[in-house]
């Protein structure tokens, strides 16, 4: 097949493939539960829990550097020293380099300690026009040295956006970050 003959894979091909390739070998089994509650065309629904090291006010200090968790291989400049984030509402999650800049999410509610939550579509879920709610919610665990930590992501878009066919790599990158956040100390 010559290049003018061979097809382009579709934008929600491309996007599971620009998932599937950066991702392969990131995901590690670890101390986090994650699930695909839902997937469908125009919605997918994820959650996962996990025990932090630390107390609440420990596991909030955590999970807002996101530059100690976040892997770099899932940023547009490679670097994970290049995000930030302002946990305030109307605050970014933000990554900036010399090449540009991105604004993962914004924080719509914030409550130190105890809830995250931020709107926007991570990686190639940004360029489908997606709504997208990412929430943190921190509880006390039955160990005074832990924090339970419930995440959920919830992704909603037209039927044409084939979220069913990226629940997979995102849970798989999603989970990914979790467990990396649940090693820190």
């Amino acid at each position: 097949m010559t290049t003018a003959t061979r097809k382009r894979p579709n934008r929600r091909m491309r996007a599971t493939l620009w998932w599937a390739g950066i991702f392969v070998g990131a995901f590690t089994v670890g101390p986090v539960h994650g699930e695909i509650v839902a997937s469908r065309p125009d919605h997918m629904s994820l959650s996962y829990a996990v025990e932090l090291n630390g107390d609440r006010q420990v596991a909030w200090q955590h999970l807002t550097e996101i530059n100690t968790w976040w892997s770099s291989d899932h940023t547009y400049s490679g670097k994970a020293e290049t995000l930030s984030l302002q946990p305030v509402a109307g605050g970014c999650w933000c990554e900036t380099w010399a090449g540009g800049s991105v604004e993962h999410a914004r924080v719509v509610l914030a409550m130190p300690g105890r809830l995250l939550r931020l709107e926007g579509g991570f990686g190639p879920l940004q360029g489908l026009g997606v709504s997208a709610i990412l929430t943190f919610e921190l509880k006390p665990s039955d160990d005074p040295n832990h924090t339970r930590l419930k995440v959920s992501y919830v992704v909603n878009g037209s039927s044409l956006s084939g979220l069913d066919g990226l629940a997979g790599p995102v849970d798989a990158v999603m989970g990914a970050q979790i467990a990396n956040l649940a090693k820190l100390k």
